[in-house]
């Protein structure tokens, strides 16, 4: 079953597919977060971004709290924070097909490097535990530079 994850706008401005075959997701209210976290009791915790919040003056981080609490997922993929629910949101699947327009200068510095390079970067941020089986660029039907990185974890037989 294939689920489609909106990445935050914050992250990617221009993602024109990021699919997903999830696994699971797994959800965890900022006082845990805090109480894992942080060696202090933490009564008032802010909401800083999709990525980060503050628990009583220290800072953590989504993929930091989601690396220690998922540590044994092989197939751990994303975190983030979730503002409305007050929740860290842990993601693992099995495979993510991800292709980003180039369309703006602040892309230049992901679309000018080597494919593989790029899907790299992307990698580190949406598909931590897996590995990197197709990586390209290629023009859409507008003739506009699109990055195309498809990762599957380890042991899937590769279908690209």
């Amino acid at each position: 079953m294939i689920f489609i994850l909106l990445v935050p706008l914050w992250a990617f401005a221009h993602v024109i597919q990021d699919d997903v075959t999830m696994t699971s997701k797994e959800r965890f209210s900022f006082k845990s977060v805090c109480s894992k976290m942080v060696s202090h009791e933490s009564p008032l915790i802010e909401y800083i971004s999709g990525t980060e919040i503050d628990c009583m003056g220290k800072k953590v981080k989504a993929s930091d709290f989601c690396e220690k609490t998922m540590a044994t997922d092989p197939y751990y993929l994303r975190a983030s924070f979730d503002e409305d629910t007050k929740e860290a949101v842990c993601v693992s699947g099995k495979k993510v097909l991800f292709k980003y327009l180039c369309v703006k200068l602040t892309d230049k510095e992901l679309c000018s490097r080597e494919a593989k390079d790029s899907c790299k970067v992307i990698r580190e941020k949406l598909a931590k535990r897996l590995d990197n089986v197709h990586a390209s660029f290629t023009k859409n039907e507008k003739g506009i530079k699109q990055l195309n990185c498809y990762y599957e974890s380890p042991g899937i037989e590769k279908s690209l």
